[in-house]
């Protein structure tokens, strides 16, 4: 098998979307936005809400993603715009609304901005401790896979076999030094990390081809060896499942990092502070 890839925008056939649950992606994307809805029109112009990062446009992948990681021992390193992720991983309502207000009782107990949390794996994947520095994700992620590689493979201990670690993040992050030095820890170790890079066209307000050469991490990957490479559209949800689908099967199955890149709009501003002025 060769050490790379190229892109792959395959669409599936109808069998491969019998593994997800459709309703319930349904639910989750609509609950995810009605959360979005409510902060951007109501909680933030009342000052309740100081910090909005609206997932609108994002929350499809994110869902079908998270619906996928169902090994107990999987970790994730996520940021401030993966609510629709971690709603899919077990994040309550509750805590998604009184979070951001700085209610006690929560993921933070008020102590943080309610869109940076964790969720400790107690029936499922692991959430690991967020942080609002863009790409401070990655090097945790590969961390966990690290672990994952480590407990499998020299203690011996079967639970973690076919676990994973998942790094997302937007892709104004892949121009940060978390992503690459986590990168080469992934591919030179040949570990069970998947990079899902969602790309909205724009790292907070600075355009992707201005932080990235060409626009496309993908393209730029091509000569990296050891990693799968995955691009497609995050707007069609067939073929978003389909590709999450042979990403996480590849990196469960032992055959080291995949990265796959979706684009996706970017439907609201970088936070409720966004005015958007630099849209064409």
């Amino acid at each position: 098998m060769s050490d790379r890839r190229q892109p792959v925008t395959a669409r599936p056939a109808p069998s491969d979307l019998s593994a997800f649950d459709w309703r319930r992606v349904a639910y989750l994307v609509l609950a995810s936005r009605l959360i979005d809805e409510i902060e951007e029109t109501r909680l933030v112009p009342e000052r309740k809400v100081l910090y909005q990062f609206s997932a609108r446009g994002h929350d499809v992948p994110q869902v079908l993603l998270g619906s996928l990681l169902t090994h107990p021992k999987d970790g994730v390193g996520a940021y401030y715009r993966s609510r629709p992720l971690l709603l899919t991983l077990g994040l309550s309502l509750e805590d998604a609304f009184a979070s951001p207000m700085g209610k006690a009782g929560g993921f933070s107990d008020g102590r943080d901005i309610g869109v940076v949390c964790n969720l400790p794996g107690r029936d499922g994947p692991t959430v690991l401790p967020m942080a609002g520095d863009v790409g401070s994700q990655f090097t945790p992620a590969a961390g966990w896979a690290q672990a994952l590689r480590y407990r499998r493979d020299v203690l011996g201990e079967a639970a973690y076999d076919g676990a994973l670690a998942v790094a997302h993040s937007g892709d104004g992050a892949v121009a940060t030094n978390g992503f690459w030095s986590a990168l080469t820890m992934a591919t030179t170790l040949r570990l069970p990390l998947l990079f899902y890079v969602e790309d909205n066209g724009y790292g907070i307000s600075v355009p992707s081809h201005l932080q990235t050469p060409g626009g496309n991490i993908v393209e730029n990957l091509r000569s990296f060896k050891h990693l799968r490479l995955f691009d497609g559209d995050g707007t069609d949800p067939a073929e978003a499942a389909s590709l999450f689908q042979e990403a996480v099967g590849v990196v469960r199955a032992g055959e080291g990092p995949a990265l796959l890149r979706l684009t996706v709009p970017r439907l609201s501003g970088h936070s409720g502070q966004d005015n958007q002025a630099y849209k064409p």
